[in-house]
């Protein structure tokens, strides 16, 4: 049948609707939030995909972290995918920024999804610079418990989750990933959660060399969510079968010498958690993060900055440029 005006009249109606449906999308960066999603590997049949890839290989002399206390530096700003979102770029020329690579060695990204995915600007900065880029995989709540008896199952099901989690490092771009289990669990998922830690491990090693995967403190071998804030019989499990452990913030004096003797020739893979926001930290943080790192140096043991978006956040004075350096 010939085209009538009425239809023509509604395909005119219709105009400006399907004009915005055919406004460019634009390319963002974004967590997985389900282990579902995780395990159908949809990330990869997205859109945004290919803008996600950092495009700088890490600049490094070696494949292995240097031979000396280092500097971990874990992003936490607001929450996470902030401007840092937009991938081609975004319209806030007074948005978050670090500029001080030089002094750090790893660079975690934080935020409270299950899979935080770095956005590619971190990466290709920090690989400029021979910094490694480590993602998060983080439970926690009441959700984080259903979302770790579904990754414990079996022990296949963790090596899945574990090879599904080293995928999506190898084929973004960046360097590991930091395991962060803030949950009670079942003291028998604990070898589970071993296997599980270890498979990711093993998997990131022979996938990308020079890649890591550090271990929170948080749940212990008993099952428990029991921070340490040092090395102990409870989380040293973990600390062997993966390359370095993040220590709760809440540490005293004395904790960085005593996880020091534990580790052995390992020391340096032990970092201290500082939270520049203070609490509880040792020397209470935020302009005064210099007290813990003090003690660090002294024991040699490494250091965790944990939140130094702090400055950004609280508006330091007299602008962020001034407070950051300092």
């Amino acid at each position: 049948m010939p085209c009538t005006g009425y239809s023509s009249f509604v395909t005119i109606l219709h105009l400006p609707k399907l004009q915005q449906q055919l406004t460019p999308s634009v390319p963002v960066s974004y967590p997985i939030r389900t282990l579902e999603s995780l395990s159908s590997r949809s990330f990869f049949s997205s859109f945004h995909f290919p803008f996600n890839r950092a495009s700088v290989p890490l600049l490094q002399q070696s494949p292995n972290l240097p031979d000396r206390p280092r500097v971990l530096v874990c992003h936490d700003m607001q929450g996470g995918y902030s401007d840092d979102r937009w991938v081609q770029g975004g319209k806030n020329g007074g948005g978050y920024a670090i500029w001080h690579w030089y002094l750090m060695d790893i660079f975690v990204y934080f935020s409270h999804d299950l899979v935080t995915i770095p956005p590619p600007c971190w990466t290709n900065t920090a690989h400029r610079h021979g910094v490694r880029v480590l993602g998060t995989f983080l439970t926690e709540w009441d959700e984080g418990r259903l979302t770790c008896d579904k990754l414990l199952l079996t022990k296949e099901s963790a090596e899945m989750y574990a090879e599904r989690l080293t995928e999506l490092a190898v084929e973004l771009g960046f360097d590991g990933w930091l395991i962060n289990i803030e949950v009670k669990l079942k003291k028998e998922q604990i070898p589970n959660m071993m296997h599980f830690v270890s498979h990711l491990t093993q998997t990131m090693h022979s996938s990308k060399p020079g890649s890591l995967v550090i271990w929170y403190d948080s749940v212990t071998t008993a099952g428990h969510l029991d921070w340490q804030d040092q090395l102990t019989d409870k989380n040293r499990p973990f600390f062997d079968i993966c390359d370095g452990i993040f220590m709760n913030y809440t540490w005293k004096e004395n904790y960085p010498r005593l996880s020091a003797a534990v580790a052995g020739d390992r020391k340096y893979d032990v970092y201290m958690g500082i939270d520049v926001f203070g609490r509880g930290s040792y020397g209470g943080g935020q302009w005064n993060i210099n007290v813990a790192l003090d003690v660090l140096k002294k024991e040699e043991v490494s250091a965790a900055i944990f939140a130094p978006g702090w400055v950004h956040e609280t508006n330091q004075p007299p602008d962020f440029t001034t407070a950051q350096n300092r």
